[in-house]
């Protein structure tokens, strides 16, 4: 079961008299400490309400659960050789550039072949922990398979739970560039909304849930084209698919964002052929900023290939006689 990003939700049986943390534990069978910490960061919620208690304990037959974890803190995969655009590195932390299409960890479908199973690879993790059975690393975050960009992953336990301590302060800066459709009526704003699992469809997150977590999204429109804009997006919560579900809720979906209304064909045929060749969302996790041991750290990637050239054609139709 991959409960890593996507999830898992299930009903009652029976009324049940014990703590959310060891319920929840004994069901889906994984650790207490694992729920706990999930629960702080409010990935648990019972008939659509978010818990923040593990004490909580009075649940009822027919109660629906749904509990998602976030990124497994533990770098633990089978190794294989996949190769890695590491940015930055020091005795403390990498910085790896994942490039659009490759899964950060294994999940339902996909036990291999992921950007979790080349670090395994990259770092000799399994040989470091059977020399040190206490040994930790870990990803810090994570971004979708087919948004590219900047992560950050620790190479042990101290720098682990610091980064991870700021992640939930939102004391990081992310920034992401992304192309929608359609021009915003204001060049600069936020978005803030609830953030949880849609009922009607429980691959996509939705505002449109009655308890939820708190998603902001700050915007900034860097440029418009025909049919388009250019925007840079500025986190303060990073849910799963928050970008994504908030460009849409605005009535923006990034371009070949299927999941989330981006799929269209535009009056265009080449921007058409541009964005079938690309196959995923025009989204770029392209900066990445902390502070750690005293150091500020700031790490930025150009937008790739398949975003640079559909920019240059929309510039060009823009500008240039259109």
């Amino acid at each position: 079961m991959d409960i890593y990003g996507c999830g898992t939700t299930f009903s009652l049986l029976n009324s049940e008299n014990m703590r959310a943390d060891s319920l929840v534990s004994s069901i889906l069978g994984v650790s207490r400490t694992l729920v706990q910490k999930n629960i702080r960061g409010e990935n648990l919620s019972v008939n659509g309400k978010v818990l923040t208690k593990s004490s909580f304990s009075k649940f009822l037959k027919g109660d629906v659960i749904e509990f998602e974890a976030d990124a497994p803190e533990q770098l633990s995969a089978e190794p294989e050789d996949i190769p890695l655009d590491i940015v930055f590195e020091n005795g403390d932390f990498l910085v790896v550039n994942k490039p659009a299409g490759l899964l950060v960890h294994p999940g339902n479908g996909h036990p291999s072949g992921t950007l979790l199973n080349g670090l395994v690879n990259y770092l000799d993790l399994q040989d470091r922990s059977k020399d040190d059975p206490n040994f930790r690393a870990g990803l810090v975050h994570r971004i979708d398979k087919d948004t590219s960009g900047l992560l950050v992953v620790a190479k042990n336990e101290k720098t682990l739970t610091e980064l991870q301590k700021k992640f939930s302060r939102h004391d990081i800066v992310r920034e992401y560039t992304c192309i929608v459709w359609g021009k915003l009526k204001e060049t600069k704003g936020t978005v803030e909304t609830f953030h949880g699992r849609d009922p009607k469809n429980r691959l996509r997150f939705s505002p449109d849930v009655p308890n939820g977590r708190k998603a902001v999204t700050h915007y900034e429109v860097t440029e418009e084209f025909r049919y388009t804009s250019m925007l840079k997006i500025t986190l303060e919560t990073g849910r799963t698919h928050q970008i994504r579900m908030h460009m849409n809720y605005l009535g923006h979906p990034i371009l070949n964002d299927e999941l989330y209304g981006g799929l269209r064909r535009s009056p265009d045929p080449v921007l058409n052929k541009l964005l079938a060749a690309s196959g995923r969302q025009l989204l770029h996790a392209g900066t990445l900023g902390f502070t750690l041991a005293g150091k500020d750290f700031l790490f930025t990637s150009p937008v790739p290939e398949d975003i640079k050239a559909v920019k240059e054609y929309l510039e060009n139709i823009s500008f240039i006689g259109g």
